[in-house]
């Protein structure tokens, strides 16, 4: 069941799109990693997706419910962390929840306890009698997500919910939203950091220029990208014939060898082209052995969320010849049938945003 569901939504500044046709869908119980440098469109469309700003064009829906359509019931499932997000002077943090509660016209009876839930769930009950002003950006951060979660909801949209926390906090952040995976919550955190997102996220949105390069969970994305294992041997002995061997073997793409962890060893890294299995690795290991080659160690690195963006956008130094053109990304993901669909409904106008019912 998909919790989310956008449909070519288009958003204008002036003549200039920041949103382009954007199509996504994300399932219940899921982590998103909404991806792209900044300027990207990551904040205009997770307002749109909380009805904070309404497209030109384009529809939302939120567990089957249309967010122009039924937005004041779509409101009830959301939580929304903007990017910033101010703090009103004088609120210690269980005022400020309180506050919101009572916005989200909580009856008083539960009041006490979503705000006594959001304060656990969030780990913020030692500054719970604090002043929100005079709390850390760590800090911070953590009682707006406890704000969010005041009212219990489905869809959980976090803008940059990390940014510039230190390195303990963004640990910190990382358990809470593992939790609330755990309770099966539906989360898209926006970022352009990918180690903030690689390591709890299962699906992921590519945004470049405000189109959606690609979308969907993370191995099945990485499967039509060819993806490349890389081997990391210990040897002993010379490194040069364990390479030279290597270089023979149809399914390596690429051999290299430096110092390893003691001056007698040697660490090979071997780049495959697809995936290994452990009936291929001691192949390869057997390989080494018939030619007195020593392997004392193994180890598996197999293409991550960083991979995928750099195949993708072709980012951090990537050269234009490692980069996937948009037209190929369609290819390999089948987009023959999106690009008919995208001509068919064409650019809309800006004439086209419906008035509110």
């Amino acid at each position: 069941m998909s919790t989310l569901v956008a449909r070519n939504v288009w958003r204008f500044y002036g003549r200039a799109p920041a949103v382009s046709g954007l199509d996504l869908e994300v399932e219940e119980g899921s982590v998103y990693g909404f991806i792209g440098p900044n300027g990207a469109g990551k904040s205009t469309t997770l307002r749109i997706l909380a009805t904070v700003d309404r497209p030109d064009a384009g529809r939302v829906w939120i567990r089957g419910r249309c967010t122009q359509q039924e937005t004041d019931r779509v409101r009830k499932m959301l939580g929304f962390m903007p990017d910033p997000f101010g703090m009103p002077d004088g609120f210690t943090v269980e005022q400020l929840l309180e506050f919101f509660a009572i916005a989200y016209r909580l009856p008083r009876r539960i009041r006490r306890e979503r705000v006594q839930r959001a304060i656990e769930l969030t780990r913020i009950g030692e500054r719970s009698k604090q002043k929100v002003t005079d709390l850390s950006k760590g800090w911070k951060q953590r009682v707006l997500l406890a704000k969010t979660l005041i009212n219990d909801p489905h869809l959980l949209l976090l803008d940059e919910p990390a940014a510039g926390l230190d390195p303990a906090a963004r640990i910190e952040f990382r358990d809470v939203i593992r939790t609330l995976r755990d309770l099966n919550k539906t989360v898209i955190v926006s970022s352009h950091i990918l180690t903030e997102l690689a390591d709890f996220c299962d699906s992921v949105g590519i945004i470049e220029r405000g189109r959606m390069l690609v979308s969907g969970r993370i191995e099945d994305i990485l499967e039509r990208f060819n993806p490349r294992d890389r081997l990391v041997f210990e040897i002993a002995g010379p490194a040069e014939i364990a390479a030279r061997l290597l270089e023979r073997e149809a399914d390596v793409r690429q051999v290299s060898h430096e110092n390893g962890p003691t001056p007698d060893t040697k660490r090979l890294v071997v780049e495959l082209d697809g995936r290994s299995d452990a009936q291929r690795r001691a192949a390869i290991v057997s390989l080494l052995a018939r030619n007195d080659v020593q392997v004392s160690g193994l180890s598996t690195q197999r293409e991550g969320l960083e991979d995928l963006f750099l195949k993708v956008a072709g980012k951090q130094g990537a050269g234009r010849n490692d980069r996937h053109s948009e037209d190929e990304i369609r290819s390999l993901l089948g987009g023959e049938e999106l690009d008919e669909a995208r001509s068919q409904r064409g650019r809309p106008k800006i004439a086209l945003r419906e008035k509110r019912p």
